[in-house]
């Protein structure tokens, strides 16, 4: 616990620094005091979360050193940066998308994404206690990730995550008024109209989600193949993996209402959870499980 509590302690201090330097000071956010989580908390509460997950993963990698750190930043920056921030460059550059967050900020949200990624995680495995053992891995099988990818399953996971995707975005977040107001768009009645219109007018959007998906699948990959444990465990840290990329709506900012946010937050944190579920369990090895 005092080794997760000096982790905890480097995130904030490396977020402090990497967002410090890249992004410019914005506006206050006007609907923060509706937060169910007071904005001076939020902080705090998303270290939490991601120091937890992050802990998870590095005390129970086969990894040491710096392979461990490595991967881990990559994992880490690709959850909590870049996945988002492709759809938010997905929108941006479609016509009829919404386009609130300034273009030129993503790019500095990338960089302060991964300025902090590659400064806390390498903190992070040495205050955890694992970067003694250098870079090789702890005895136990290890699948090849070409193997582990190849087949049906990497297709049919894509595909369920777009599913996953437009189930959860329209019962969570599209029924919700306030976000079809901050969309600008209207609710069709069901989701399959909702679905059908999106293939007929935005064809583009559910073949960005399969790549998105795919994407997703090897981020869950890669961290199976590096974890020990069993089917269940590995299932439940993907899964937590996934969904902690929604804690950062926890923090205000100026371009999200608050009702938005939280719409989007409950949304992608049970749909991320449930398909990490699912890739932990479809892609876990069938193999002895080491403790």
């Amino acid at each position: 616990m005092v080794r997760l509590a000096g982790a905890g302690l480097a995130y904030l201090v490396t977020l402090g620094v990497a967002y410090g330097l890249l992004i410019p000071a914005v506006p206050a956010d006007p609907t923060a005091s509706a937060s169910f989580v007071p904005p001076a908390v939020a902080p705090f509460v998303m270290t939490a979360l991601h120091t937890a997950v992050m802990g998870w993963l590095v005390l129970r990698s086969r990894l040491r050193g710096w392979g461990l750190a490595a991967l881990m930043t990559a994992v880490f920056f690709g959850v909590v940066t870049f996945m988002p921030q492709v759809e938010s460059w997905l929108f941006q550059v479609s016509s009829g998308m919404a386009s609130h967050l300034p273009a030129e900020m993503i790019p500095r949200i990338v960089l302060a994404g991964l300025l902090h990624a590659c400064l806390w995680i390498p903190l992070a495995v040495l205050v955890l206690g694992r970067w003694r053992g250098g870079d090789g891995a702890d005895e136990g099988p290890r699948p090849s990730l070409a193997a582990s990818l190849m087949g049906w399953k990497l297709p049919v996971a894509a595909v369920a995550y777009v599913f996953v995707y437009f189930l959860f975005g329209y019962y969570i977040a599209w029924r919700n008024p306030a976000v079809r107001a901050y969309y600008g768009g209207t609710d069709p009645g069901t989701f399959w109209v909702q679905l059908l219109g999106v293939l007929r007018d935005s064809l583009w959007l559910p073949l960005a989600q399969v790549v998105r998906g795919a994407i997703w699948v090897l981020i869950g990959v890669t961290v199976l193949r590096s974890m020990r444990g069993g089917v269940l465990e590995k299932a439940l840290a993907v899964g937590a993996l996934f969904s902690m990329m929604a804690a950062g709506l926890l923090l205000p900012n100026p371009y999200m209402p608050y009702a938005v946010r939280m719409a989007h937050l409950v949304e992608t944190a049970s749909s991320n959870f449930l398909f990490g579920v699912l890739v932990g369990g479809l892609f876990t090895e069938s193999e002895r499980a080491t403790v």
